[in-house]
């Protein structure tokens, strides 16, 4: 039997189930995460948010069992907007209960309502699981160097213009 859940989007008073799932999601893969309560509270809400994140839940005051983290941004080559899935859990006991691909739906259902062109989905390399429900949702790989700086690189680059 299938459960009558809610996909929404999150709320400032979500935050720490938010945080506690993104630890979840984290630990699965052997990694840890610095998305708190606290950064979530202020990084997703507001209008100068930094992310959205949604929400699966059988009823208002129930625990939160889902959860999507998107970024919105814009693809100059296409000149339109994109977003990028950055985090897509579900409970455990929920898996394979069609729970993701509903949270999918939304996020498609929000790109779209964004305009976007493309929804690009990020995914550990060795998380098989992941990409395969991806490709059975229609998602294609696309291989691409992917360059990251980190905090010290930052600084060190910023410094050069001083």
């Amino acid at each position: 039997m299938e459960l009558p859940l809610t996909i929404r989007r999150a709320v400032p008073r979500d935050a720490d189930a938010i945080a506690k799932l993104s630890a979840l999601a984290a630990s699965e893969e052997g990694a840890l995460t610095s998305l708190e309560a606290d950064r979530i509270k202020s990084h997703a809400f507001g209008s100068s948010a930094l992310f959205e994140a949604w929400i699966a839940q059988e009823r208002s005051n129930a625990p939160i069992v889902a959860h999507a983290i998107i970024t919105k941004g814009y693809d100059v080559r296409r000149g339109a907007p994109n977003v990028v899935l950055c985090e897509l859990y579900v409970a455990p006991e929920l898996r394979r209960s069609g729970l993701a691909r509903k949270m999918m739906s939304a996020v498609a259902r929000r790109a779209r309502e964004l305009g976007a062109r493309e929804l690009a989905i990020t995914t550990g390399v060795e998380n098989e699981v992941a990409q395969k429900f991806f490709n059975a949702v229609g998602a294609k790989r696309r291989e691409a160097a992917v360059f990251m700086m980190s905090a010290d690189g930052i600084e060190w680059l910023a410094a050069e213009g001083n």
